[in-house]
């Protein structure tokens, strides 16, 4: 098999122009990394994004990986000797992994299977025999060693493996289930939901509108997919394909028309049983891959979003953890995020509570007070208005817990226990959540839908790239970022990281040179700022190899318009300078010093409302605290976040919230329900829009 030209197959899917496919690619061989080629080698790429090198990259990948497998399923099986002229093509013309796994399945097996068996055993003729739709006879030789049931038996088993793995049969079904096929769910059996363990048992009232649910393959959304998924792995739920006779007639109408001889119409029933089974299983594995990349795109524009949140450093933070049996946590923070006193205090010890939070204000001069948003948070909210009068901050503490029992954690802060690094946590995350939630676990910050049912690996790598460029997009002083930090720059490792942060302070990007190697100096500089540094470009986004052309450019006061006139004297500073280069660089002088993250998505707690205060039809402002497919939950300052069902996000039509709303941003919101015996608030944003 030759093998494929990868670049046309990337041109075709991707619609980018040779010369960039090439120029991504050949720079990815060379070491350069998504953030540097984005950035600093977009005259070559044509302006390409990190999304969109990123798709190159996976593409290639994707395509010399399924022709490693195509290449590996020929072999065996030609090994075997089983390698026919049919199976070659259906392997050669296989578009996906799983295609190519499924054919070259049985020839992987130490144990034959029964079609297998009986060909070895001579039954291929009567097979063929049946095939005709005609009058059968047995060979002489068969019916002397067999008996007659036996010898069909096994005939229908040769017939029903070569319909099942037909590939012309296959994509006939596929696309008939894809376009016509039905996902149906039911609600197990009381006998069976009995068995189910207690917090399971508790799952189930989740999924009553699974109970007796059909949907069209076609019509299927990515977020019901995941729920039919979960309701079926956690036990509640029976999900399947339903079959139908047109199904079953597609691949009848392949072996004959009209009637066919009983032992034909065995073989073809067990046929595309197995089929069925097969396309069944790879079709809601596409349906599955499809609803785990959305909801990872959901996920990651929501974490780009709360990462770009502006920080708050120069105040000094008292921080509560809130908490009823074990008491409140309290942590002191000076004015660059550094613990300085850790306390405890008890919601029903008030007076106690009271004297010992006025005593920490007064200690420390506190300027504002961070409070986490789980159990308890609401009393401690009163209690701190009994003790002080300060802006009061809720912020999220999904993961705080997973964080502070982490190797990190205990690598930051050896000395303190587990709880202690959760409330500092909770405070960093006021005061710079990007520096403090690059240390969480990404699914675990509390910005996904079902992200716990996803592959963890490829959950991981996904949100790790939207970690990367957001780190790298807003820059870092290397004087004073974590480690965990400088991780995430452009060329760094763990090692490298470790070694930059070790040998701090620089005067100047210059001084990086003793301690990175040439390549990984060349692709992580552009992203470190030395403020201070008598090189003045060493604050910005300009690279130390369009230093030359920036102090042309700058002394010049050129700009972007102006580069026809100054075209050959630029290329001859920078070959590969053009008008957009010109542009980044003005950009990137004027923006000295700049911190790209302006936007604050913090809630601060308002004046304190009597019980039952908000009713239907109010209008308040809420912070959007998540974006999913059906629409947005928001923040009101209540205990629950209030839905704004994708309905009711926009008076236009809404077909991605994400086009819409994003996490952080302040809303005005319209209540449309609360029920005070669930909790669950219903909002809408219509009509709400520049008020």
């Amino acid at each position: 098999m030759q093998e494929p030209n990868y670049l046309r197959i990337i041109q075709n899917e991707l619609a980018f122009q040779p010369r960039q496919i090439e120029t991504v690619l050949a720079l990815v061989a060379e070491g350069a990394t998504v953030p540097f080629i984005a950035r600093y080698r977009k005259e070559r790429t044509g302006e390409l994004d990190e999304n969109q090198i990123r798709d190159i990259i996976d593409l290639d990948k994707r395509e010399r990986s399924l022709y490693q497998a195509k290449m590996t399923a020929l072999n065996g099986i030609e090994e075997q000797g089983s390698l026919t002229p049919e199976l070659r093509s259906n392997i050669e013309l296989a578009k996906t992994l799983k295609e190519v796994e499924d054919i070259y399945a049985p020839y992987r097996l130490k144990k034959k299977t029964k079609a297998m068996m009986a060909i070895e055993k001579g039954f291929q003729p009567v097979a063929d025999a049946i095939r005709q739709n005609g009058n059968l006879t047995i060979p002489a030789n068969l019916a002397e060693s067999y008996p007659r049931e036996e010898i069909i038996e096994w005939a229908i088993e040769i017939i029903a493996a070569e319909i099942s793995s037909d590939a012309k049969i296959r994509d006939t079904q596929r696309q008939y289930l894809n376009a016509k096929g039905e996902v149906v769910s039911k609600t197990r059996s009381e006998k069976m939901l009995e068995k189910l363990n207690e917090k399971t048992r508790g799952e189930v009232k989740k999924f009553d509108i699974y109970a007796n649910f059909a949907v069209m393959v076609s019509k299927i959304k990515p977020y019901q997919t995941l729920a039919l998924n979960r309701g079926e792995n956690l036990g509640i739920l029976g999900v399947k394909m339903e079959k139908d006779d047109e199904s079953y007639d597609l691949v009848k109408r392949t072996f004959a028309r009209g009637l066919l001889i009983p032992e034909l119409e065995e073989a073809v029933k067990k046929g595309h049983a197995a089929l069925f089974k097969s396309v069944e299983t790879e079709i809601r594995g596409a349906l599955t891959e499809r609803a785990e990349d959305e909801s990872i795109r959901t996920f990651q524009q929501n974490l780009g979003n709360l990462l770009m949140t502006k920080p708050e450093y120069g105040k000094k933070v008292l921080a509560i953890d809130p908490g009823y049996r074990t008491g409140c946590k309290i942590a002191v923070l000076d004015e660059l995020g550094n613990p300085v006193e850790f306390s405890k205090v008890f919601l029903h010890q008030e007076d106690q509570a009271v004297e010992i939070l006025r005593k920490l204000e007064a200690k420390y001069a506190v300027g504002v007070v961070v409070i986490g948003n789980g159990t308890g948070s609401e009393e401690t909210v009163e209690l701190v208005r009994k003790a002080m009068e300060k802006p009061m901050y809720l912020v999220n503490e999904s993961g705080a817990s997973v964080y502070s029992a982490s190797p990190v954690a205990q690598e930051e802060f050896p000395d303190l226990d587990v709880t202690d690094r959760g409330t500092v946590s909770i405070a960093r995350r006021y005061i710079d959540p990007l520096s403090e939630l690059v240390k969480i676990p990404v699914g675990s910050i509390g910005v996904g839908m079902y992200q716990h049912d996803i592959a963890e690996k490829k959950l991981e790598e996904r949100l790790g790239f939207t970690v990367e460029d957001t780190v790298n997009r807003v820059g870092v002083n290397v004087n004073l970022a974590s480690v965990h930090v400088l991780n995430h720059i452009s060329g760094f490792d763990k090692r490298i990281a470790k070694k930059v942060y070790n040998n701090r302070p620089y005067k100047s990007r210059k001084q990086l040179q003793k301690v990175l190697s040439e390549k990984a100096y060349e692709q992580a500089i552009g992203f470190l700022r030395i403020p201070g540094s008598p090189e003045r470009f060493d604050n910005t986004n300009i690279h130390p190899e369009q230093y030359e052309l920036a102090n042309f450019i700058v002394e010049q006061g050129i700009r972007a318009d102006d580069f026809a006139s100054f075209e050959a004297r630029l290329k001859s500073i920078y070959p590969e300078a053009n008008r957009g280069t010109v542009e980044f660089i003005r950009e990137s002088y004027e923006a000295i010093g700049a911190d790209p993250r302006t936007r604050s998505s913090h809630t601060e707690v308002g004046k304190k409302m009597a019980a039952g205060a908000l009713k239907a039809g109010d209008i308040v402002t809420g912070t959007v605290r998540n974006v999913v497919a059906f629409g947005a939950f928001v923040d009101i300052g209540l205990k629950n976040d209030g839905l704004v069902h994708v309905s009711q996000i926009a008076d236009a039509y809404v077909k991605d919230p994400m086009d819409f709303v994003r996490v952080g941003e302040k809303r005005k919101v319209r209540i449309v329900a609360i029920d005070e015996q669930t909790g669950k608030i219903q909002l809408s944003m219509k009509g709400l829009e520049g008020r």
